[in-house]
């Protein structure tokens, strides 16, 4: 690629955030017409869009804030989450499969998995939200094709972007349609992982300028297969824990005048993973066992509107989107199917099963009014409303169990136990679930002098759930299906205080106050045998940092550090009954405090250094009683965290033909726990972490085209990223095992 063309799209690239309005910053070589690659005269800095929803630079921003740019996410080969996620200070990714795993930051979370209200982290795509009031169904694992970036905002994010944000927030940067010229691209992979048969993904872009400066579309479509590496030794499936992800996105940009511009973004992800992905403890080394595969269905769809018109005095933007999600799975209840037989009566021998999922519709709407940059006073004030309705399902059942219940002493021919047309299930509990979010929030920072700047900030917000359950089956026989309504609603207001203090040009010191919060959530019974609680409240928390962004040799060398403390109070917590059904609940207090380290050096312009560690001790404050299980003492870790974590990146490019560049990458994830019955004396833990990863990339470019070979998990260690109880026994989620493949990228 020549110069020009590559300042064009830089350039390009740097005005689309801009007006998308949000925050981005990561280490790359700056980069003018007259320095072209390679250039000794070339610096390590910043690209500089805009922070906190307005326009500062990312040096100046009073927050922990990374962000992984395309070029580095092509350089790691990144294809989803896991890729980069966890390469940034202060986050643990508690892998699992697409759509059902979490990111988990500083430590803010009470499961390592899905949790029964909404989650700790928020998640974005170009400001649109990915996670409803409420229990979130799925979350989309965004393909890092076609990605501008992915920011990553550390600490409570609840003044700007909300509930569902008290640990931090992930935002989705997606390249948008540009009408300045015509662009493609397409990128093909083939791999090998050990126990498991060849994967593939392919992916393309297109965009196509309609009207130079007035309308564009881009689409991009993407399919990833990944053959399983787990084998099923119940059902006799070899890559039993084989998925697809496929989908795509499609923007178009309208923009009629200088000052205004539209723009549609919609977002389609259809994710199918044939059994579950965890090997059962006591098995082979990548074994499983289970009387019938426990497959999972995700689909996603997120569509959105936005406007961005320049007022003159200042900038106003409303963002309109509306986003549907499905998922559906069955879980292997066998093992227990012997104690229903003895208490029903039945004589069933199928496979007993559990279905459960659901569907959910929301429409969100936010308007804001900004200051225009370089005043004395940078100004934010802006509105915003959430609305999610939900249908929930849980259903218990087996094939012939309408003639079992038919031949049971206990209920006969003709009972109505069984609920299903199919003859099958028996037992069922039905959800229809609506929340709401409606907040007023602003921002304001007041530039004292040349050297300090004052931030003060605030949401006011109020939510409200409401559940309507319906049981119905062989536990409510002979009487009519029981109903029953519950509500929740809750007020209140975020504050945030930041200072900040820029001593020397490379030099910035700040300090900030912040708080975070989520929504309450009615408990509903569901299928289990033990009585749970009515629901959890809204929990919050009060996060305090100091931190630093420093810029040495000439700028070949950034340094950031922060140190933080979180208060964590009434802490909502994800249970489990002993017949293994997930509940809602309050308790105790937490605290998590830790320091947070990322460096990035270019001693020569051929070899650059990125690292990041993170030190956090994400503990209980206090004893917390556990129901059915007993009390996790005071000082246990909190689950899905980790004490320690370590990424290290390192790249060299030769001065050879063919631009050759070679990539090692490390990363280092401490130990801990999954949930927080492990933390009980007594129970057996179920235990994640304690692993080092080593990746391998060797990229040569011939005209538009990259050639990539790679190796992922070198050592093919056996790294948990999650662990469960289940029936089975115990279920460790694992790090994809030692994988190499080759990857084609080709750029118009």
């Amino acid at each position: 690629m020549s110069s020009h063309l590559h300042v064009r799209k830089l350039t390009r690239a740097i005005r689309v955030s801009c007006c998308l309005g949000l925050i981005a910053s990561a280490p790359v070589w700056a980069q003018d017409a007259s320095t072209a690659p390679g250039d000794p005269a070339k610096t390590l800095d910043t690209i500089v869009v805009t922070a906190g929803k307005l326009k500062e630079s990312v040096r100046e921003i009073a927050g922990s804030v990374s962000a992984v740019t395309d070029q580095q996410l092509q350089d790691i080969g990144a294809q989803s989450l896991a890729d980069y996620i966890q390469r940034t200070p202060g986050v643990v990714f508690n892998n699992y499969q697409p759509g059902v795993s979490h990111v988990v930051m500083r430590g803010i979370a009470t499961s390592s998995g899905n949790v029964q209200g909404q989650p700790t982290t928020g998640y974005f795509l170009n400001e649109v939200p990915l996670t409803e009031p409420g229990w979130t169904i799925a979350i989309p694992d965004i393909d890092a094709f076609d990605l501008n970036r992915v920011e990553v905002l550390r600490g409570p994010q609840g003044t700007l972007f909300g509930s569902a944000s008290m640990g931090g927030a992930i935002n989705y940067v997606a390249n948008v349609a540009d009408s300045s010229g015509f662009d493609a691209a397409a990128e093909a992979t083939v791999s090998q992982t050990r126990n498991a048969d060849v994967g593939y993904s392919a992916k393309a872009m297109v965009n196509l300028p309609i009207k130079e400066d007035l309308l564009a579309v881009r689409a991009v479509a993407q399919y990833r297969d990944a053959p399983g590496f787990l084998d099923n030794i119940g059902t006799g499936k070899q890559g039993s824990n084989s998925s697809t992800v496929e989908g795509g996105r499609l923007s178009v940009v309208l923009t009629p005048s200088q000052s205004t511009t539209l723009t549609w973004l919609s977002l389609l992800q259809n994710t199918d993973s044939d059994d579950n992905s965890y090997r059962i403890v006591g098995l082979g080394d990548l074994e499983r066992k289970t009387a019938l595969p426990e497959f999972t269905n995700t689909k996603v769809a997120v569509h959105s509107l936005r406007l961005d018109q320049d007022l003159g005095f200042a900038d106003l933007t409303a963002l309109l989107s509306y986003q549907k999600k499905q998922q559906d799975w069955r879980f292997d209840y066998t093992p227990v199917r012997g104690a229903y037989n003895a208490d029903l009566g039945l004589d069933l021998t199928a496979p007993l099963y559990i279905a459960s999922g659901g569907e959910s519709r929301g429409k969100s709407i936010e308007l804001r009014l900004s200051s225009k940059p370089g005043g004395r006073i940078d100004w934010l004030v802006g509105g915003m409303y959430f609305d999610s309705d939900k249908v929930l399902y849980e259903k218990l059942g087996a094939q012939g169990a309408a003639g079992a219940f038919d031949r049971s002493p206990l209920y006969g021919p003709g009972s109505g136990a069984v609920i299903a047309p199919d003859g099958e299930v028996f037992n069922g509990f039905g959800t229809q679930l609506s929340g709401s979010e409606a907040a007023l929030f602003g921002e304001a920072s007041a530039h004292l002098n040349e050297q300090w700047k004052l931030t003060v900030g605030g949401r006011l917000f109020r939510n409200k759930v409401r559940t309507t359950t319906t049981q119905q089956g062989f536990s409510t026989y002979p009487r009519a299906p029981i109903v029953s309504t519950q509500q929740t609603k809750e007020d209140g207001f975020n504050p945030k205080v930041s200072l900040t203090w820029q001593a020397t040009e490379d030099v910035m010191v700040y300090g900030l106050v912040s708080e975070g919060f989520r929504f309450g959530e009615p408990n509903t019974a569901g299928l289990s045998t033990y009585p749970v609680p009515s629901g959890s409240k809204s929990d919050s928390l009060i996060n305090y940092e100091l931190g630093t962004r420093t810029r040495w040799a000439g700028g070949r060398l950034l340094l950031d550090a922060t140190l933080f403390y979180v208060d964590w109070k009434d802490i909502q917590l994800r249970l489990q009954t002993p017949d293994f059904f997930n509940y809602a609940s309050n308790g105790g207090k937490a605290y998590s405090r830790g320091v947070e380290f990322a460096a990035t050096w270019r001693p020569v312009d051929a070899f650059e250094w990125q690292a990041s560690a993170t030190w956090q001790h994400a503990r209980l404050d206090e004893d917390l009683l556990i129901l059915y299980y007993g009390t996790a003492p005071a000082g246990s870790q909190l689950p899905g965290s980790a004490d320690w974590t370590v990424s290290n990146l390192l790249t060299y490019r030769f001065d050879a033909r063919f631009d050759p560049t070679l990539s090692l990458s490390h990363q280092y994830v401490g130990g801990g726990i999954s949930d927080l019955n492990s933390a009980v004396p007594g129970v057996t833990p179920n235990r994640q972490g304690n692993y080092n990863l080593f990746d391998l990339r060797y990229r040569m470019t011939f005209g538009n085209t990259d050639v990539s070979l790679f190796g992922s998990n070198l050592t093919d260690k056996r790294g948990i990223t999650r662990s469960v109880t289940e029936t089975n026994g115990i279920g460790e989620g694992l790090v994809r095992p030692r994988t190499y493949g080759v990857t084609v990228h080709w750029r118009y």
